[in-house]
């Protein structure tokens, strides 16, 4: 029997709207973030899908929206996995996305070597294996169920990349937006049912592009 998890990457924050990357900073969901975990929640509850366990990075934008999700599906337990969380930019965290790529120049540095970090930071190399041994734990724990997870847009991009692709560096190609519902199927090897879907976001809306 498949093993299906249904990553969800949290709802929209403050930092997502400005274009800075948060990474391990622990920001909380606004106002529309909060909205757009409450629709999220009653599609999977009106879906009736059979989740048994919510996992989800500490980070509080993401624990609040599986708190949220578990309410609306009954008490669902939900666990904590540092592993999932976003990666960690260290002193570099706060920058906007375009000061990260022309200034620090992080993305083609990361291409060049995968064992660069940033100044109290993680390397992408370290940032990989910490997720990919988060999943597969997941996976092994819980086979032949549905399980959440939730996330965020790096981190799941770069879980997608890495199963789908055995690819790290194409992390660009599974960016998700806010609140975003993708499924992804284990029997045995993964397969990307559903990806990045917002359907259930269409009276709250989304930012129109990955931020």
């Amino acid at each position: 029997m498949p093993t299906t998890l249904y990553l969800i990457r949290h709802g929209e924050t403050d930092a997502n709207v400005a274009g800075v990357w948060q990474g391990a900073t622990d920001s909380p969901l606004n106002a529309r973030g909060e909205a757009q975990a409450r629709a999220l929640a009653r599609h999977l509850a009106d879906e009736a899908l059979p989740i048994t366990a919510i996992y989800t990075s500490p980070l509080q934008r993401a624990r609040q929206t599986a708190a949220i999700i578990a309410r609306a599906l009954g008490d669902v337990p939900v666990i904590s996995d540092p592993g999932l969380a976003e990666f960690h930019l260290g002193e570099w965290e706060g920058l906007s996305y375009e000061q990260l790529r022309d200034e620090k120049r992080l993305w083609a540095r990361m291409a060049e070597d995968p064992d660069f970090a940033p100044p109290g930071g993680e390397s992408p190399r370290a940032f990989a294996m910490r997720l990919l041994n988060s999943i597969q734990t997941i996976v092994q724990k819980h086979a032949g169920e549905s399980v959440a997870v939730v996330g965020h847009g790096g981190a799941m991009a770069t879980v997608l990349s890495l199963l789908i692709d055995q690819d790290g560096g194409r992390w660009r190609e599974y960016l998700m937006l806010n609140a975003s519902l993708t499924e992804l199927v284990f029997d045995p090897e993964p397969r990307l049912v559903m990806f990045s879907d917002i359907a259930h976001l269409k009276d709250v809306g989304n930012l129109d592009k990955w931020r």
